[in-house]
């Protein structure tokens, strides 16, 4: 390099002057010092800034070595699942951690896009993904401030990249890898994909992406947004929770919620408004928006005019929803397509991987079964014991408590097993809350067709003829009983006792079918069986442990109107993941439970049960059949039941069946049974009417192959005998269907012929009346019918139905009836001997004697009820006490005497007693003869005897001058009697003698032996 320095500058080579002439020095003055303090730590920072960038560099290099890769899955959103209709509709959503709904950024307004771009990073379109300007004035600060909490000076890249890569903390080594991967992110995205991911991420406090947040705030899609509005989304992201522009006080009820003004519009955060105004002036000073378009702006949102309204309510899952949620949840769990180990960790992918769901649920049918469940008319009363105990709980507590009847329902489709219709309630306060349309409940009788009746007709253990003694029965300690003294009806078909809803019939059963035959098909039907469910109460009558789910019951009875085969109940057909890959299929599961036989007979009972068995309901052009079901104390009421196109279950009752409060315990029984209206069967009849409106009327399937009819007997379940037709009912032949095979060969064994006394209802001895014998049949119950170790409670025990049909105890022989029972009478005479017929003359007397004969043939007493008349009147008779009587002669002539006993005895027949007359008798004939002459009659008028007078018109006649003078020649006490006056043969009551005429005056005479003559006194008037 050429030297160019000036010679006075330099010492020349050689010299022997070697120093330097010595300056005096001089004060420096003020600006020299300062120039010199700043040059000096300019030379300082500059070495510190290189040794700085060296280490810095290096460290940074280590970082951004040890950086994640760019994984562009990261990108991907968080969107909710979709559940779809059978119809392939919206039904509901889903909804995930993030409330999110993408949209791209040709759908979101250049406005809108410039409101985030002018407040985040105005250089956004031009920068590689870091800001230098922004990330110097950063730098500044940082130190100015010694703080890294300041601004970040980050992209909306750098931003992007935090969101979906980084943690959110501002330490220096997450601001390099930060500035890293948003470099390496704008290499493969365009600013256009940044932006959109971008906005479709952010976080809104109360949404996330600006397409949810629209909606949340403004209730509007982001296309259609001001500008005002846009400055309040895009000041949000600063700090959602900060700068979010509701403001949240704390309410009078001791809870949160957002503040409004007195005028009920929603307050304005005030830290919102001031960012959003720095939003609108960014946007201005950018020149996105015009002067016009920024005081407009500023306006509103000083004025809160702007359109803010509350967030709408998150909306509540519908119990079908709940119950879809927890199958997939399961089946998520089980799938092999994943690794899921946690439930927590299938729930979360369900929620957030924006999956389209294909569920069963028929709208229609939902919408309905909403309706009903909202009708307080189709639900009993809260009772009374409900009332109080809700009173007591709720002061205990210092909070409302209410139990109310609830109530659940599950609808299946017959053909495909799909699960149209769930509710598991009367209202819904909130998502994933209690289902009862999944709770288990004990459901009563209504699992007899399931667990009892169908697989031992299945089985062909059992026919619909077999009979049991409907009585009342213990098993050990267990006595199982119908509800109330009056159900019970003696030996009782299956058909009957199904129909009926007999619980002695149905536990009698269960034993001949077996507990482990009866857990089989349970199973097979879908029913939960527990370990302590392996018995008879829980097996026959529906005691058990934890119950069944209207949804398992609905499939259960699906199986009948299936021919027998049951379809696995499904909420959803398929699930598919956001590129239409199926990631769970849910194909139909058939399963052969009943043969087609069975499930015709069950449905031919069951038809019949809903048409006044236990219930009576009907479905316009469908046949419906069904079995209801009621728990002790009527704790619970069930119906189950089905058309040809769907089938259902029903529960009612209370959420809690015990309260204990205030030191008492409540026990809330829904206090209704399953036919009861209001109540399930009511509710099963008015879902189902309108569901099935619009459909093709349409009847179960007919009698399949193996089906056949034979006569029986209803009482021993056997082929009728000629004894059959006489039972005192009346004919018990009825005509019953089996399955081809299963029809009885045995003989009616169970009807008799006996020789009953009727008045004592015991077998006839020698001794009794032939007219007390009837030859009757009878029922002989064997002693052996019950089975396994069933008894009978009371061993004379006489059902109502069963009352006079019975055959008494062989051995109970009549003891009324003996030797000296009186089975005829006689007529004795007066020496005590027999006599045929007595002779005497008229006016004397003679005796007779009445006594009964004996079956010893002894002559006795008779007792009261003898009666003993003569015809003709020819002779009297005066009874003189102990069956003597004395017979005295009044005319001549022949005639007969009888002697009668009569009493009465009763003769009972079923539940009636009648009371019948019988009467033994004897006659006597007798003679009387004619020695008696008959009064004569004489008559004198004015004392002059004649048998008339006459007289001139006008002249006086005079009755109290004519006397009547009557002889007896046997000088008989006489009697006369009249007179009947006569004029022209017509009888007058006088003699007129203003006009001429002849009048005849007639007079009778009797004698004590009754004999008699006439006498006449004629008056002639001239």
């Amino acid at each position: 390099m050429s030297q160019n320095s000036n010679s006075k500058d330099k010492v020349p080579q050689g010299s022997t002057n070697n120093k330097r002439k010595k300056r005096s020095k001089k004060p420096l003055t003020g600006k020299q010092k300062a120039f010199k303090a700043l040059k000096w730590f300019g030379i300082i920072l500059l070495a510190l800034i290189l040794v700085g960038g060296i280490v810095g560099g290096a460290v940074a290099y280590s970082w951004i070595q040890d950086a994640p890769e760019l994984d562009m899955s990261r990108f991907e959103y968080i969107e909710p699942s979709r559940i779809l209709d059978k119809n392939g509709d919206f039904y509901q959503e889903l909804q995930g951690t993030e409330k999110r709904e993408i949209v791209s950024i040709d759908e979101i307004p250049e406005m809108v896009q410039y409101a985030f771009i002018s407040i985040e990073d105005e250089r956004f379109k031009t920068h590689n993904g870091v800001d230098l300007r922004g990330l110097t004035r950063a730098g500044l600060e940082v130190f100015r401030t010694g703080s890294l909490s300041g601004p970040g000076g980050s992209t909306i890249t750098q931003q992007l990249i935090k969101l979906t890569h980084l943690t959110p903390d501002k330490a220096l080594e997450r601001k390099v890898v930060e500035m890293h991967l948003a470099r390496e992110l704008e290499k493969v995205y365009t600013k256009e994909q940044i932006l959109e991911a971008y906005l479709n991420k952010i976080n809104f406090s109360y949404a996330w992406g600006v397409q949810s947040a629209s909606e949340v705030y403004y209730g509007k899609d982001v296309s259609e947004i001001t500008i005002a509005q846009a400055a309040t989304l895009a000041s949000i992201i600063v700090s959602p929770a900060n700068y979010r522009p509701y403001i949240i006080e704390e309410l009078e009820d001791g809870s949160f919620g957002i503040k409004k003004d007195e005028d009920g519009k929603v307050a304005y955060n005030e830290r919102n408004q001031s960012r959003a105004l720095a939003v609108v002036a960014k946007m201005r000073e950018l020149g996105h928006i015009s002067q016009e378009e920024y005081e407009i702006a500023v306006e509103q949102l000083k004025n809160n005019d702007f359109g803010l309204q509350e967030p709408p309510k998150t909306e509540i899952y519908s119990y079908f929803t709940d119950t879809l949620y927890d199958q997939i949840t399961r089946d998520l769990l089980e799938s092999d397509n994943f690794n899921f180990t946690t439930r927590e960790e299938a729930q979360t992918y369900l929620l957030n991987s924006g999956l389209t769901i294909y569920s069963t649920i028929d709208p229609d049918v939902q919408k309905v079964l909403d309706d009903k469940f909202s009708d307080d008319s189709l639900f009993p009363r809260q009772s009374s014991v409900a009332r109080q105990a809700s009173e007591a709980r709720s002061k205990e507590l210092d909070e409302e408590i209410n139990y109310t009847p609830e109530a659940a329902m599950t609808i299946i489709d017959n053909q495909t097993g799909y699960v149209v219709g769930l509710i598991g309630g009367r209202s819904k306060e909130s998502s994933r809350s209690l289902n009862r349309a999944t709770q288990r409940f004990q459901v009563g009788s209504s699992t007899k067709p399931l667990t009892v009746y169908a697989p031992g007709i299945d089985s062909k253990k059992l026919t619909l003829a077999k009979t049991y003694d409907d009585v009342p029965i213990q098993i050990g300690s267990w006595t199982p009983g119908n509800a109330g003294e009056s159900s019970y009806a003696g030996m009782t078909t299956i058909r009957e006792g199904l129909r009926r809803s007999k619980n002695t019939i149905a536990v009698q059963a269960l034993y001949d079918v077996g507990i482990e035959t009866s857990i089989k098909y349970a199973e097979l039907l879908g029913l939960t069986i527990e370990e302590d469910d392996k018995n008879a109460a829980a097996l026959s009558l529906g005691g058990y442990t934890y119950g069944q789910s209207t949804l398992a019951m609905a499939s259960a009875f699906s199986t009948f109107p299936g021919e027998g085969v049951r379809n696995e109940p499904i909420l959803y057909t398929k699930v598919e993941d956001q590129g239409g890959n199926v990631v769970l299929d849910n194909p139909q599961e058939k399963i052969r439970v009943f043969s087609e036989q069975t499930a015709y007979l069950l449905t031919d009972v069951m038809m019949s049960g809903v048409r006044g068995g236990t219930t009576s309901l009907s479905v316009s052009g469908m046949q419906i059949a069904g079995k209801t079901g009621t728990t002790n104390d009527q704790m619970h009421a069930w119906f189950a039941g089905y058309s040809p196109y769907y089938s259902a279950a029903v529960w009612y009752g209370y959420d809690q069946n015990k309260v204990v409060a205030g030191g008492r315990t409540y026990n809330l029984n829904i206090g209704i049974y399953g036919g009861s209206k209001p109540g399930p069967a009511s509710m099963w009849e008015q879902v189902m009417r309108e569901i099935h409106q619009g459909l093709e009327n349409k009847n179960f399937p007919s009698a399949p192959s193996g089906i056949v009819t034979a006569s029986v007997d209803r009482v021993s379940g056997l082929l009728p005998t000629e004894l059959t037709a006489q039972d005192p009912r009346g004919s018990t032949v009825i005509s019953e269907k089996f399955i081809s095979g299963t029809v009885p060969t045995e003989s009616d064994n169970y009807h008799i012929l006996v020789r009953i006394d009727v008045s004592t209802g015991k077998i006839a001895s020698d001794f009794c009346p032939e007219h007390l014998i009837q030859s009757t049949v009878r029922i002989l119950k064997p002693e052996d019918r019950f089975p396994g170790n069933v008894q009978a409670l009371r061993a004379d025990y006489v059902p109502s139905p069963e009352q006079g049909v019975l055959a008494p105890n062989m051995d109970n022989i009549c003891d009324v009836h003996t030797g000296n029972t009186i089975i005829d009478i006689a007529i004795l005479g007066n020496n005590g001997g027999t006599v045929d017929k007595i002779e005497l003359d008229q006016g004397d007397s003679t005796t007779i004697r009445v006594r009964g004969v004996t079956q010893n043939g002894d002559y006795v007493d008779v007792p009261e009820g003898l009666s003993v008349s003569a015809d003709s009147g020819r002779v009297s008779i005066a009874s003189s006490g102990q069956g003597n009587y004395t017979i005295t002669g009044m005319s001549g002539g022949s005639g007969t005497i009888t002697a009668t006993l009569t009493y009465q005895y009763n003769v009972t027949t079923g539940s009636r007693t009648e009371t019948k007359t019988y009467s033994y008798s004897d006659t006597l004939g007798y003679t009387v003869n004619e020695t008696n002459q008959p009064p004569e009659i004489s008559f004198q008028y004015n004392g002059r005897s004649t048998q008339g007078i006459e007289i001139n018109v006008g002249d006086n006649f005079s009755r109290n001058s004519l006397k009547v003078i009557a002889t007896d020649p046997n000088d008989h006490k006489v009697s006369v009697s009249g007179p009947v006056i006569t004029y022209n043969n017509s009888t007058v009551n006088n003699v007129d003698t203003s006009q001429a005429g002849r009048y005849t005056l007639t007079y009778k005479a009797t004698d004590a032996l009754g004999a008699s003559s006439t006498g006449a006194f004629t008056v002639t008037v001239r």
